[in-house]
């Protein structure tokens, strides 16, 4: 499994695609679906001891990109708290309110970055736009605060 130095057999992966296609047959459909891939974590370990790393690669690979626009969207929120908080004057406040402006714009960035990426590789993008989408309104309401 790449650089993790665990290796799967060619008859094992062979075997994960028949385990893929009963387990959709199970879940009464006739093809894979991109969640039945978590079902892998049982299949592709060799030792006992390799099961949790197996199944932290399968979800980085799966849903990293996810775990970490939520993290985004969670700096976000703190720059907004950040700013909101009562200032001693309107000047402070201001100045506070750019400095999360510009970190958010920033945040923006790797979150539009991640969209590309996603998309790039035909994975879905509707919760990375979801929170790009939220990480906009936020910024958008900070600066009609001001």
């Amino acid at each position: 499994m790449g650089r993790k130095q665990i290796v799967a057999s060619d008859r094992r992966y062979h075997q994960a695609v028949g385990l893929l296609q009963a387990h959709a047959f199970l879940g009464n459909r006739e093809v894979v679906a991109e969640d039945d891939l978590f079902f892998l974590e049982h299949a592709l370990w060799h030792d006992p001891s390799e099961r949790q790393e197996v199944r932290a690669t399968i979800h980085q690979l799966l849903r990293g990109y996810e775990e970490e626009v939520k993290a985004l969207l969670y700096q976000t929120q703190e720059l907004r708290d950040y700013a909101a908080r009562p200032w001693e004057n309107n000047d402070l406040r201001s100045r506070a309110v750019v400095e999360a402006h510009t970190k958010i714009r920033n945040i923006l960035a790797k979150v539009t970055t991640i969209l590309e990426e996603v998309r790039s590789v035909g994975r879905p993008a509707d919760r990375v736009e979801a929170v790009k989408d939220e990480i906009e309104a936020i910024q958008q309401r900070m600066l009609e605060s001001l």
